[in-house]
């Protein structure tokens, strides 16, 4: 793909996301790979003149992993909601109408020190200063972006809008990762259970992956950033006024109301 083309299709996604108005169509022609995906992804990220507060880990369908030659993809996190004091009360989170949105229960590493390249597994491991119950806001200007798959997800930001941060999990060292679980529930009805085990290698599988990729990409996992790790029950629709409890059992839940 043309680096104009790629252009094109970032500044759409960017200026749709900036005016909050939807898209009725990918705004060009699908990359045909992930190499191509990302070009867009890096336009847009340049675009915001932003450093991303972090970055979002998802998996792919195991049928799409091996003619995409990735079993994982990224994306940026540049709208942070921090609910690490105040996961009880009830907040508002914006989603665009008429765009893509959903709700991820997850699990976000907070890092304490910059990760450089070629990190070996004990350097992940100094370098996340702690474990936090997180929801990730999935959302995109175009509702289609998710059923167009992977390529398309990428292009977009990894089909992030925000990152919701809440209280730390204590000696997540220490606990296995089918215990560090999750459970969704919109308009009082339950849509999601599971657990951190549900990650290919747990989230730490997740850093590991991430700090890979990015550094092939040119990117930098810098201390203060989060890691968003990967969605634990699945990915759920949700739509201006309905309201989302997403627990984390004897850690903390979180209620929000969505508006558009």
């Amino acid at each position: 793909m043309k680096m104009d083309t790629a252009t094109q299709i970032a500044e759409a996604f960017y200026n749709a996301r900036k005016r909050g108005s939807f898209l009725a169509e990918f705004p060009g022609p699908l990359p045909s790979d992930l190499t191509k995906a990302y070009a867009i992804q890096d336009c847009e990220i340049a675009l915001s003149e932003q450093v991303p507060s972090g970055w979002k880990v998802a998996s792919i369908h195991p049928e799409l992993q091996a003619s995409l030659g990735a079993h994982r993809l990224s994306g940026p996190v540049t709208r942070l909601i921090d609910r690490t004091d105040s996961a009880e009360e009830v907040f508002e989170v914006s989603v665009i109408a008429g765009g893509f949105a959903a709700v991820e229960a997850e699990f976000a590493f907070r890092l304490g020190r910059d990760i450089p390249a070629g990190a070996c597994a004990e350097d992940l491991n100094a370098a996340v200063s702690a474990m936090h119950v997180a929801v990730e806001i999935a959302g995109s200007p175009l509702a289609s972006l998710n059923d167009l798959g992977p390529v398309a997800v990428v292009s977009d930001h990894g089909n992030n809008a925000g990152l919701i941060v809440g209280p730390e999990v204590m000696n997540w060292r220490e606990r296995p990762v089918e215990k560090l679980t999750t459970q969704v529930e919109i308009d009082g009805e339950a849509v999601g259970e599971g657990s951190a085990a549900r990650l290919q290698d747990g989230p730490f599988g997740a850093l590991t992956w991430l700090a890979d990729h990015l550094a092939q990409r040119g990117h930098s996992l810098k201390s203060g950033m989060w890691i968003s790790t990967g969605a634990t029950t699945g990915v759920h629709r949700i739509s201006p006024h309905q309201r989302a409890v997403v627990r984390f059992p004897k850690i903390a839940e979180l209620k929000f109301n969505v508006i558009g």
